[in-house]
């Protein structure tokens, strides 16, 4: 017993702070007290899918893997490449489609992260917008057609242009963040 309490237990710690992160991710736009906070998530997320992505496979999340390590180390048990996956077909048994789980997280993340991007900062231009689209596009594309986890090929055209793209787009919100003095405005942030 006291096994499958610490199982539970730490799938439920890691269950919640993924849980955190995706609401962050989604909802952190709408109040003013999570909006930064929102925009770093969103870009740690994107760098984890793309970036990381090249090493691990795309899509990757970090939180996902260590929860994955964990659960497998003690127990034995698997989680799946997407978090998404493990919540909503494993233990929730919903008969869902991994790829479609996966196509509705890049339509949240890039829909949150256009929203973000327009609450942070008062001009974006008009290269952040096309970097916001075609990246967008490109892993609707790419999800569609392969899904996520898999090592992308960089001979593929569509693929490498949408990493490169990926990567600018982080770049060029970092120095956005770092332009308009962000870690400043987040520590004097006040809790109420």
């Amino acid at each position: 017993m006291p096994t499958n309490l610490y199982l539970n237990t730490v799938d439920f710690i890691f269950s919640v702070l993924h849980i955190v992160v995706i609401m962050v991710n989604c909802f952190g736009w709408l109040s003013k007290r999570t909006l930064k906070l929102n925009l770093l998530f969103l870009v740690l997320t994107i760098s984890s899918w793309s970036i990381l992505g090249i090493l691990f496979g795309v899509g990757f999340c970090f939180i996902t893997h260590f929860h994955s390590i964990v659960l497998n180390m003690l127990f034995g048990v698997d989680v799946p490449f997407s978090f998404l996956d493990y919540m909503i077909i494993n233990k929730l048994d919903i008969n869902a489609s991994s790829k479609i789980l996966s196509l509705i997280a890049i339509i949240a993340i890039y829909l949150s992260l256009t929203l973000s991007i327009k609450k942070n900062f008062k001009y974006i231009g008009d290269l952040i917008s096309f970097l916001l689209i075609f990246t967008f596009f490109g892993w609707i594309i790419i999800c569609k057609e392969s899904g996520i986890g898999f090592i992308p090929e960089l001979t593929n055209p569509l693929m490498l242009a949408t990493l490169f793209s990926s990567n600018l787009l982080i770049i060029l919100i970092l120095l956005k963040i770092k332009e308009n003095n962000f870690s400043k405005k987040i520590s004097n942030i006040q809790c109420t």
